[in-house]
Order: structure tokens, then C-alpha cells, then sequence
């Protein structure tokens, strides 16, 4: 097989529900690549677990997938590109990204053959090339631009998907294959049933760290420190340095590691009083961390004074990224939604702007409304306000959650009378039914 040094190999997947037309996708492939190979595997075990295996957490929802692409036999094709182009392009709605122009047509154009949903997987880079590739045959892309292996061809799923970001430079870290990172004197500091299972305290490459693990809301882990990296990115200085993350196949299966944010929550300094200086440091920290959500298009969704840290350096530092979404690519962790009253409830932002509504930046005004009021501190609020009517997001209730809501209403309501305005739980309870209160306002 020879190649030319431009050429490069990629692959195309044809999920089992994609295969009816299979013969017509072998047919038109010749047209754009070389085809250098072509055989059906099979996945083992539980096909949603597989696939979930096999795209990690780039995946939201493993069972929709498997109602998408079916479960059984499935046609791999390998492919050559002598004469790749790049651009950057959109590629099935996800964000901007360089792709490979010829195997994104194709993988495009063979999606709308075979109908909605993703039943056609195509690689758009080496580096993904190379990652598929060890997975599904299990050998690797050196071995492949050496000449088609002499097999056995057995898909080797990986028990977990990782990310670690270098300390200097900050490099934002891809999802590979790979082991647990290694966390030293990890300890339990705080529990968390309703959906993280617990938080730890210990160390990762001798630098002290924070440990969030969940095997409720899986996927939204990974999507805690790709949105707590993009931010990081470009305004280091009001986010905690996210480290890595690791999403595994056991029964704790997800946890993502930040650095430790030494300080205490701004809920207790406002309890004790902002001096004058203080106010203006951290109105400056909340300008930057409102830029960065504007510029980077994330929505935190849970901005409160809890959740803003007082850093070793003096700065604020929003924690707690879990919940994040992107603007344009808004995707809610299965687990949330299937836990509507978690979904609607127990956000900090929405008390106040009605259900199912959030906007950071009257969130972030809310909470330099509690400084003392220098010339910086109502500048700052100033700007949030002009821009936060454009920030609103809003993801609001369906028939069935609205009726659940009501009725829920009614049992925190009940729940406040039975318990008084003396009982420890008073407050939470108030605040929670202020929040489902307001979708009849």
C-alpha cells in the first residue's frame, strides 16, 4: 500500500440502523478516498455501555444512541486522503473546529442517507483517527500506515476516558483513553447523596486539589471542567485551575480535580462586612468573570456569593462549574433531566427570575448589590445591567414538570407550616418554595 507523506488515513463507522445503505456509501467512497480496508465488527456486553465506552464523554445519552444506531454488526471503513484540506468548520452543531473537509462531506452526506440522528461516525483528524482506530482493531495508527495489520481485528474499549492540563503553560486538555489520575492522601471532607456522592481533599503532581466525585450526573463532570477550562483560558485569575478529569465504568464513575482555592466563600465576608478596598478587588474579579461568560458563551447557572472563593492570590474564584452549559450547544446531563425538581429548584440564580430562567450577569448584580457602594463597585453594576437583558437563558418547564412543581409546592408549603419559622430547615425550605412560587407571578 503505498501513500503519499500529505496522505492520511481516517475511518468511517456504519452503525448497524445505517447499514441499509450500505452498498450505495461503498459505492460513492471511491469518488473522494481510497478505501484501505472494510470489515464488520462487533461490540461484546451491553451495546449502550459499549458505546458509551467507545465515545467517552462526548456521548450525552448512551440508550438514545443506542435507539438511534441499533444494536449488532457494524462496517468499519478505512479511507485515505491523499490531498487533505482543513478548515474550520462546524461539524454536527458542535463548536467551530478544524476539520478535514473531504471526510466531513462525507460523513455528512452519508448521514442524511441513512436518516436523522448520527448512524454514521467519520473521523476529522489524525489524533481522532488514531484514538478510533486502537479502539475498534485494536493497533494503532503506526501500525496501519505501515500496511492493513494481519489482525485479529477485536475492538478494545477502554475502562475510562481522561484529561489532565499541564500547569505552565495552561493547555486545555482532550479526552483520551487512559488511567485514573493519581490523587495522593485523598480524604472525604463533605457528602453529597442527591448527586455528588462525595468531596475530597489531597494533592495531584504535589499541588493541593479539590476531588468532586459523581455517579449520578456522570456526564456533567467532564462538562464541569470543559467549561471551568474554557474560562480558565482566558480569565485565569477568577476560576480555580482545573487539573483533570476521569470518566470510568465502575460504580463510581466520574470525578474531576481542581486546584484547592485556599480562602474563604464571599457569603462570610459579606456576613462580616466588606471594607472599601475589598469591594472594589472583587467588583473588578466579578467584570472579568462576567467578560469571560460573555465571550466564551457559557452559562453558569449557579452564581451566588457561595460559590465565589477568595483565592490565595485575593481573588475571587467561581467554583462549582458542574451545572455550566454552552449557549449554543445546550446540553443537559441525562440525570438532571430525568430529576426535574433538581433541574428547576435548586439553582442560587433563579429565585428571582422566574422557572427554568437563568442569567448570571442580574445574578452577579445581585451580589454587588451587597457591597458597600464605591464609585467601582456601581460602575461595575452598571455595566452588568446594560448587557444582562441579552443574557437571559431560559429552558422553561413542560406540561407534566409544571403539574409536579405545583404539587411539590404544596408539600413545602405543608412542610413550612408543620415546622415553624424557629426550625433549622425554615430557610431552605422558604427559598425553595419562593422559587417554584414565582412561575405563577
Amino acid at each position: 500500500m503505498s501513500s503519499s507523506p500529505l496522505s492520511e488515513l481516517h475511518l468511517l463507522i456504519l452503525w448497524p440502523k445505517a447499514r441499509r445503505a450500505e452498498r450505495r456509501i461503498l459505492a460513492d467512497i471511491p469518488k473522494h478516498a481510497e478505501i484501505v480496508w472494510k470489515g464488520e465488527l462487533s461490540f461484546s456486553g451491553d451495546p449502550a455501555l459499549a458505546y458509551r465506552r467507545f465515545y467517552g464523554p462526548a456521548l450525552p445519552d448512551e440508550r438514545r444512541k443506542l435507539a438511534t444506531c441499533g444494536a449488532g454488526p457494524f462496517l468499519v471503513v478505512v479511507v485515505r486522503d491523499s490531498a487533505p484540506r482543513y478548515e474550520v468548520s462546524d461539524d454536527s452543531g458542535r463548536k467551530p473546529t478544524l476539520c478535514n473537509l473531504t471526510l466531513l462531506g462525507m460523513k455528512t452526506r452519508y448521514r442524511k442517507w441513512t436518516g436523522s440522528g448520527h448512524r454514521v461516525h467519520g473521523t476529522l483528524s489524525p489524533a481522532e483517527f488514531a484514538r478510533d482506530i486502537a479502539i475498534l482493531t485494536g493497533h494503532t495508527a503506526e501500525e496501519w500506515e505501515r500496511g492493513v495489520p494481519a489482525g485479529p481485528f477485536t475492538p478494545c474499549l477502554p475502562e475510562g476516558w481522561t484529561a489532565e492540563s499541564t500547569l505552565k503553560p495552561f493547555a486545555r486538555g482532550l479526552s483520551q483513553p487512559g488511567p485514573k489520575p493519581e490523587i495522593r492522601d485523598a480524604h472525604v471532607f463533605l457528602e453529597n447523596k442527591y448527586i455528588n456522592d462525595r468531596f475530597l481533599e489531597g494533592s495531584w503532581k504535589g499541588m493541593p486539589c479539590v476531588v468532586k466525585e459523581s455517579s449520578k450526573a456522570v456526564w456533567s463532570i467532564g462538562n464541569e471542567y470543559k467549561m471551568n477550562a474554557a474560562v480558565y483560558g482566558i480569565a485565569p485569575n477568577v476560576v480555580p485551575m482545573p487539573l483533570a478529569w476521569h470518566f470510568a465504568f465502575d460504580g463510581r464513575s466520574a470525578f474531576v480535580v481542581t486546584e484547592k482555592v485556599s480562602g474563604p466563600a464571599l457569603t462570610e465576608l459579606l456576613a462580616r462586612g466588606l471594607t472599601r478596598d475589598e469591594a472594589d478587588c472583587f467588583a473588578e474579579d466579578i467584570r472579568e468573570l462576567a467578560i469571560a461568560l460573555k465571550q466564551t458563551g457559557i452559562l453558569h447557572r449557579d452564581l451566588f456569593s457561595d460559590n465565589l472563593l477568595v483565592g490565595a492570590d485575593g481573588h475571587l474564584k467561581a467554583i462549582d462549574w458542574q451545572l455550566a452549559v454552552d449557549r449554543n450547544l445546550y446540553r443537559e446531563d441525562p440525570w438532571v433531566k430525568r430529576n426535574w425538581k433538581f433541574r428547576y429548584v435548586v439553582f442560587g440564580v433563579n429565585r428571582e427570575l422566574g422557572l427554568g430562567v437563568w442569567n448570571d450577569f442580574q445574578a452577579l448584580g445581585k451580589i454587588l448589590a451587597q457591597f458597600p457602594q464605591t464609585e467601582t463597585v456601581k460602575a461595575v453594576a452598571a455595566e452588568l445591567a446594560s448587557v444582562a437583558p441579552g443574557m437571559a437563558f431560559s429552558s422553561p418547564p413542560k406540561g407534566m414538570d409544571r403539574l409536579r412543581l405545583w404539587l411539590y409546592g404544596c408539600s413545602l408549603r405543608l412542610q413550612m407550616l408543620i415546622r415553624g419559622r424557629r426550625h433549622r430547615k425554615y430557610a431552605q425550605l422558604e427559598r425553595r418554595w419562593r422559587t417554584v412560587r414565582c412561575k405563577w407571578e
